[in-house]
């Protein structure tokens, strides 16, 4: 089993162990949990000694709820038409056994199963039937938690080990062109200038390129030019001694430069730097020395620059805005990030990346972003680049329903797509009624009443294509259908839906 990826009950087997041994002592009988592939992930008593063995060989019952997602109960092991084929018929062991598969998304995990070897354990399952398969839908439930939380890590990990920069998302040709550039770049000691419209993700790359560099131990400094007031720039980047001016802390302090020392400094907005500033920090990169605001003493620093900009830098030096020799040397190595709009092959591994994390951050539930949604994501021009399309993955995650589908009804009002289907819909139900009504009055005769059976039978389809046919999701409908879980089983029963 080593040669294969490990399933997730494998991947969070200590967890599955714990609560397999959880459900023995209370039971009172033994507890074995299988995987997807039949490998028995925890098993105590006759059990404990077998964990991590496949037992495709014997698990009949096993692999009959792995394809069926349905619980089965064997009250005659070894005599029941499913232990047919398996070796141990007519020699089993086992006097009972209640088997329950652990489901998620309509995707069967694995199955946990109690198994009694003794007359008096049978017995006991036996009075106490619906108590021992609803304590197992819950120990099932709490499994979920923790395989949820796996999954979230393991793309979360996915992502750091597939995205060599850091967590810059896209596949595009000139995501994949950019993310070289920061690769082949990192490990040097050269200033870079990253250009790009705003919100294209300028200070993401800044952050690649440090952690790809062997400057990733030290810090990490940033500094937005246009942030902060033209009189307290100058102090934020050299810093300042005691008494350098009214209202500075008394005991003086370091600037970005040196608190960034045998780092990054990353100077966002760099156009939007004073043209005094930008005599001053020309001098420090010439020179790799500071001196701090009030004082005459010269610091020498180690730091590599990064600096960003939405402007034309090589336009404003023609007019007379930016130096022309700092130009030069923060230009030493040029990246230019392409717009969203112009790599739309992104646009769909984006709002997948953005609907994750919001999910995790908002604790709601996500399975997918439908079709039509996804087509008018990818169809914007998406003026605001990434930054907006994660506003928008952000709004859409808070107006998510209980299925978890981003669908077009959950777009910002600006993309009007829920509207359209809404006034589509009314349109089409009110032509509905006013054809009924005239057909009244003309005295042609209403459709035939539809039996509340089969209003009854078409309600329950819908709860189970909403929900999905796994325990969970059972348990899901018959608490919006408004019946008990019992119930629901006699009801598929009766309408043949099982």
């Amino acid at each position: 089993m080593e040669q294969q990826e490990k399933s997730i009950l494998m991947r969070i087997q200590d967890t599955v162990v714990n609560y397999a041994d959880i459900v023995s002592q209370i039971s009172r009988v033994d507890v074995e949990v299988v995987d997807d592939r039949l490998y028995r992930v925890a098993g105590t008593g006759i059990f404990s000694g077998r964990v991590n063995e496949n037992m495709a060989a014997e698990g009949y019952v096993y692999k009959q709820v792995l394809k069926t997602g349905k619980p089965q109960i064997i009250y005659e092991p070894g005599r029941e038409p499913i232990c047919r084929s398996c070796p141990l018929c007519n020699k089993c062991y086992e006097e009972i056994e209640i088997s329950m598969p652990v489901s998620m998304n309509g995707q069967i995990l694995g199955v946990i199963g109690l198994v009694g070897t003794s007359l008096e354990q049978k017995k006991q399952i036996l009075q106490n039937e619906k108590l021992y398969l609803d304590f197992l839908d819950q120990i099932t439930q709490f499994i979920l938690v923790k395989v949820r939380e796996e999954v979230r890590q393991a793309h979360e990990r996915a992502l750091e080990e597939t995205l060599a920069c850091g967590d810059i998302i896209g596949s595009s040709p000139q995501m994949q062109h950019l993310k070289e550039s920061i690769h082949r770049v990192s490990k040097g000691t050269s200033t870079v200038l990253i250009t790009g419209e705003s919100g294209t993700g300028k200070e993401m790359v800044a952050r690649a390129i440090w952690k790809a560099g062997d400057r990733s131990a030290a810090p990490f400094v940033a500094i937005n030019c246009a942030a902060i007031p033209e009189n307290l720039l100058e102090s934020e980047l050299f810093g300042y001694v005691k008494g350098a001016f009214s209202g500075a802390d008394p005991g003086g302090r370091m600037g970005k430069f040196e608190l960034a020392d045998h780092g990054i400094l990353f100077l966002d907005e760099i156009g939007d730097m004073p043209l005094h500033l930008q005599v001053k920090l020309l001098r420090v990169l010439q020179e790799r020395k500071i001196i701090r605001v009030g004082s005459n003493q010269v610091v020498p620093i180690d730091v590599r620059i990064l600096a960003a900009t939405n402007k034309d830098l090589w336009e404003m030096v023609q007019e007379g805005k930016f130096r022309q020799d700092l130009y030069y040397r923060l230009n030493v190595i040029p990246l230019r990030l392409v717009p969203l709009r112009e790599r739309k092959g992104d646009i769909e591994e984006l709002a997948l990346f953005f609907a994750r994390r919001y999910a995790k951050r908002l604790d709601r539930y996500f399975w997918r972003i439908s079709d039509d949604a996804m087509e008018r994501l990818k169809s914007d021009r998406w003026e605001g680049n990434v930054r907006e399309l994660e506003n928008v993955l952000e709004f859409m995650m808070n107006m998510v329903r209980e299925d978890g589908v981003l669908n077009t009804c959950t777009l910002p009002e600006r993309f009007d797509s829920c509207k359209e289907g809404r006034t589509e819909r009314v349109s089409v139900g009110r032509a509905e009624r006013s054809q009924r009504l005239s057909g009244i009055q003309e005295g042609i005769p209403m459709a035939a009443v539809i039996p509340l059976k089969e209003l009854e039978r078409q309600e329950i389809r819908k709860a189970l294509s909403l929900y999905g046919v796994s325990t969970s999701g059972k348990k899901q409908a018959a608490s919006r259908l408004g019946i008990s879980l019992a119930t629901l089983y006699r009801k598929l029963e009766e309408y043949g839906l099982s």
